[in-house]
């Protein structure tokens, strides 16, 4: 991940964003950096920037350049002003009562709910790492679908492309695994529709 990808990162990602409107950045245990922001009183510590731009990146190389390259200044400031306009925009909110709106009430528990799948998704799929095997046939299978298509021409071999098979893999997989977490979800949360309420086939 880059350090604009990292600059970019609270737009992209909800996780974060939701969390920061919840105040999940908050840490468990007293903090006594420096005080890089304060926002309507409540304050934005050194300490809890780094914690979120450790998030932003699975690399903890680019994570750590990011925060202490020279270079990286201008994108670190933004990435402040960003999560501190998040966090105003939130107190904002509630000063106004916008936080206790039904309907907004709504929209945040179904982000919510988005939010915890898709981080189900990502630590699942950290997880699945395709065997040697199964990377061979799914290289297979790609050709024999460009054959069908007529575009098998000019196909790199399979030991030229195998660093990069793992990642389509797991993206061909998105839909089993999505469909695994919703039936585990059914099996520990069990619910039940009234029946003029039940989608057919249930």
């Amino acid at each position: 991940m880059s350090k604009m990808t990292i600059q970019a990162g609270l737009v992209a990602a909800p996780a974060l964003l939701l969390g920061l409107a919840l105040g999940c950045g908050k840490t468990a245990t007293p903090d006594s950096s420096r005080i890089i922001a304060n926002i309507g009183g409540a304050k934005l510590t050194e300490a809890e920037f780094q914690d979120i731009v450790k998030s932003l990146s699975p690399d903890a190389k680019e994570a750590q350049a990011f925060l202490t390259d020279a270079t990286a200044r201008e994108e670190r400031a933004q990435l402040a002003q960003r999560i501190a306009m998040s966090r105003a925009i939130t107190a904002y909110a509630a000063q106004t009562g916008l936080d206790q709106d039904p309907s907004v009430k709504r929209q945040l528990e179904q982000q919510q709910a988005n939010v915890f799948f898709q981080a189900l998704m990502k630590k699942r799929m950290a997880n699945m790492n395709p065997t040697d095997e199964q990377l061979q046939a799914f290289y297979k299978e790609r050709i024999e679908a460009l054959k069908a298509q007529g575009r098998a021409q000019g196909v790199p071999p399979f030991e030229t492309v195998k660093a990069q098979l793992p990642e389509l893999w797991r993206q061909q997989h998105m839909q089993s695994l999505s469909d695994q977490i919703q039936n585990e979800v059914k099996q520990k949360v069990p619910v039940t529709l009234a029946d003029d309420y039940r989608p057919a086939g249930m």
